[in-house]
């Protein structure tokens, strides 16, 4: 994508990434996100939708609550809905406040019944993480697929069926300021924004202009990223057609043999993402884990970490240890307790939502209970639901008082591996 010297095809964008439903905006108030609010309040107008401004309060400062009420009254007078969201347990440390406010962000995003949340990343910010990632000693290719105009929230479960949404990766930052000034539009200046103890403000001060000849070289580096991602994606979503077979218990049945002949970048990429909907874990998994999986597979042997087991014919699911918790003090997974009329996810993996009686799920943490089709190694990892004196198996049983659940597997997959026009599936650094 070539780098746009004005906001023309950035409005256009807003349409196209979200041609339906209401328009929703992480707004923090700074110049970016204040430059989108008003592309999107055009929009809003011109199409008769809802256009909704999620504001996150992370608390990490005195001043952040006056802040957040300041930033609202803002998009209000644009025509916005304000939704302020605050982190009510605050931790130092921006990786931290990045995980809250994606979390936060995407729970809002649902509940507006929406799909898509809009981010207002720049090509400066493009260049700035792409950066960022390169100075990283083990980067490899991926790396350079710093971000792309569609992505899946790196929130889970929260972020399932989310897609984030951002139209201006090809405007610099200077540009929407500019626009700013024209339009009268004040904006306010994150104050962390200017501490050189934070990496990508380190990283900001020397980063060359989008429009020099480095910052249009790496723009245009990124673009073949981002091409060559699409294509590994749709590889391993393709290869996972053919040797996967999802359970409904959560798990899934592979054909080690026929992965065996697949490329093995394309089997890499397949695990990775197999990894992480079986698991149910938000942290990908490390290279060795991935590479360790592919391996055992195409020889036909068990398999287990990142959250996982791989019996050795081939049927993968949630490792039981993972669940009850290991004497290196890593915490089982608790009790989730389920009021009537509402749902929540399990152990990151499992849908269950009540119907008239409330449910208790928790896994088995057993080996001798009978489940038909379910190896014994994997049965304790089982979600079990209680209710009403009766225990019923996830995705086996219909739960009391016509309750329901489901594996996430489909969902996840679909999110990490879905090819769209643009961007690039499972990147953390947003």
């Amino acid at each position: 994508m070539p780098l746009e010297s004005d906001l023309t095809e950035g409005a256009r964008a807003v349409s196209r990434l979200c041609p339906a439903g209401p328009l929703v905006l992480a707004l923090s108030g700074g110049g970016d996100s204040m430059a989108l609010a008003c592309l999107m309040a055009g929009e809003a107008a011109r199409s008769g939708r809802e256009l909704h401004t999620l504001i996150v309060d992370h608390r990490l400062r005195p001043e952040s609550a006056d802040e957040a009420a300041l930033v609202a009254q803002r998009a209000e007078a644009l025509g916005a809905k304000a939704h302020i969201l605050v982190w009510n347990t605050p931790a130092p440390g921006q990786g931290a406040a990045r995980r809250a406010r994606h979390g936060l962000l995407a729970d809002a995003t649902r509940q507006l019944g929406a799909s898509s949340l809009f981010l207002a990343h720049t090509a400066d910010d493009v260049i700035e993480t792409l950066l960022m990632r390169l100075s990283r000693t083990a980067a490899g290719w991926r790396a350079l697929a710093a971000m792309g105009e569609s992505g899946p929230s790196p929130a889970w479960p929260q972020g399932r069926g989310v897609r984030l949404a951002r139209p201006l990766v090809r405007v610099s930052r200077a540009a929407l300021r500019d626009y700013l000034k024209r339009e009268g539009v004040d904006w306010v200046d994150d104050p962390s924004n200017a501490n050189r103890a934070f990496e990508r403000v380190r990283i900001r001060a020397a980063a060359p202009l989008p429009a020099s000849q480095a910052g249009r070289r790496l723009l245009a580096l990124n673009d073949a990223a981002l091409a060559a991602d699409r294509a590994s994606r749709r590889a391993a979503r393709q290869l996972l057609a053919a040797i996967a077979d999802i359970l409904p218990w959560g798990g899934a049945a592979l054909d080690g043999g026929r992965l065996a002949a697949a490329p093995r970048e394309a089997g890499l990429r397949a695990c990775e993402a197999l990894i992480l909907a079986v698991s149910g874990e938000q942290a990908m998994p490390g290279p060795d884990n991935v590479s360790g999986l592919l391996d055992a597979l195409q020889a036909g042997r068990a398999f287990s970490a990142a959250g996982v087991l791989l019996t050795r014919e081939g049927v993968i699911g949630r490792d039981p240890g993972a669940v009850a918790g290991r004497a290196d003090g890593r915490r089982g997974v608790g009790a989730l307790h389920v009021k009537p009329g509402d749902c929540g996810v399990f152990d990151g993996r499992m849908l269950v939502c009540a119907g008239s009686a409330p449910l208790i799920v928790k896994p088995l943490l057993e080996q001798n209970r009978v489940v038909e089709g379910v190896p014994a190694r994997l049965r304790p990892s089982l979600a079990v639901i209680e209710s009403e004196g009766r225990s019923v198996i996830a995705g086996l049983e219909t739960p009391p008082g016509d309750g329901a659940a489901g594996a996430l597997i489909a969902d996840r997959l679909e999110g990490l591996l879905g090819v769209s026009a643009n961007g690039t599936a499972g990147e953390n650094s947003v």
